[in-house]
């Protein structure tokens, strides 16, 4: 009789358990990306949303909107999956011109992008998903804060077209500077552009570490390739002993990154500087510069030539050759007198 008992408890908190972690686990939950966000002015900034938990069709719609800091009680409708008609005014243009959208990630998730942040898209966002479960239970919406901040963020290259010889080295600085009053870090990346094909050159990423593309991977190690830091703004690439295969465009790439509070590292802004144009040419042999500057044709003017710090090593061979042929003469003159007795 008493196992009966304990087989009807059971039985009963197996009811009671089932019941209330169904209709627990079971609850309606909306999640947006957790804020605060900072953004910065002219970027395209998405923010995530999803639901579980939820009943019916498994292609869930969702509405977003936003509580403007003047009045941070107004609901201002932006854009949705389902109504058409969902938008009000203030955003009716933008959403028509897809500059504000949604997109899909899956059936029941998905990213509201702003493709140009502007000033006033700044406050609190809310995603809100239309019921389809059979009893109104669970949480509907959730709501994140979007900051907008300036667009600090400038990077200037050093010149714009260089020419060396194989086997040379090359020198190009990247001024890079920001003055946002978020803490943020930047990167600093070089490329070389051959063709339609972009090559990593070398990077100096958010963390300080230095790191090369895959192609100048072996260059790095043999201090063949450096990314030096210069003051505050300067970054400084150099490339020793050029060769043919570096000839094409060189540009700088920085990059501000900012820490959500979900301990991610967004990338808030990317710069890249216009491109410096690379030549690398043959060097000539020694043979080939006597041949190109000393011609034999008569119709094409000599080069004079005119040693810069050797002047004096050029008389005194001159002088040399003087008294040689000086001396020469003397002995000759002496040896046909004793000739014309001795006959």
């Amino acid at each position: 009789m008493k196992m009966y008992g304990n087989k009807v408890d059971l039985v009963f908190a197996g009811i009671f358990f089932m019941t209330f972690c169904g209709a627990y686990f079971g609850q309606r939950v909306v999640e947006t990306q957790r804020g605060p966000l900072f953004r910065a002015e002219g970027s395209h900034v998405t923010l995530s949303c999803k639901v579980r938990g939820y009943e019916g069709t498994p292609k869930q719609n969702f509405h977003w909107s936003i509580y403007r800091p003047a009045s941070p009680s107004v609901e201002i409708h932006i854009v949705s999956t389902a109504d058409p008609h969902f938008t009000y005014a203030l955003y009716r243009h933008r959403v028509r011109m897809q500059d504000i959208y949604i997109e899909r990630t899956s059936t029941d998730s998905v990213l509201l992008h702003i493709t140009k942040l502007q000033v006033h898209d700044q406050g609190e966002y809310e995603c809100y998903t239309p019921n389809t479960d059979s009893v109104y239970y669970g949480a509907y919406s959730d709501k994140t804060i979007l900051t907008v901040i300036p667009d600090t963020l400038q990077a200037r290259i050093s010149a714009l077209s260089i020419r060396r010889a194989a086997g040379e080295s090359l020198s190009l600085s990247c001024d890079v500077s920001k003055r946002t009053s978020q803490h943020t870090h930047l990167s600093i990346s070089w490329f070389l552009q051959i063709g339609g094909e972009t090559l990593e050159l070398v990077t100096l990423t958010r963390e300080f570490i230095l790191q090369a593309g895959t192609a100048f991977h072996h260059r790095l190690e043999s201090g063949h390739l450096r990314l030096d830091r210069s003051g505050l703004t300067t970054y400084l690439l150099t490339i020793f002993q050029l060769q043919h295969s570096d000839q094409g465009e060189i540009y700088c790439e920085a990059t501000e990154w900012i820490q959500d509070p979900d301990k991610s590292w967004y990338p808030l802004l990317i710069k890249r500087t216009e491109s410096t144009k690379v030549t690398v040419e043959h060097r000539p042999l020694a043979a080939d510069v006597q041949e190109s500057e000393y011609t034999t044709d008569s119709s094409v003017p000599k080069k004079t030539f005119q040693p810069l710090h050797a002047h004096g090593i050029v008389l005194q061979v001159n002088s040399l050759c003087s008294d040689v042929v000086s001396v020469t003469r003397s002995w000759a003159y002496y040896i046909l007198v004793i000739l014309f007795f001795v006959i």
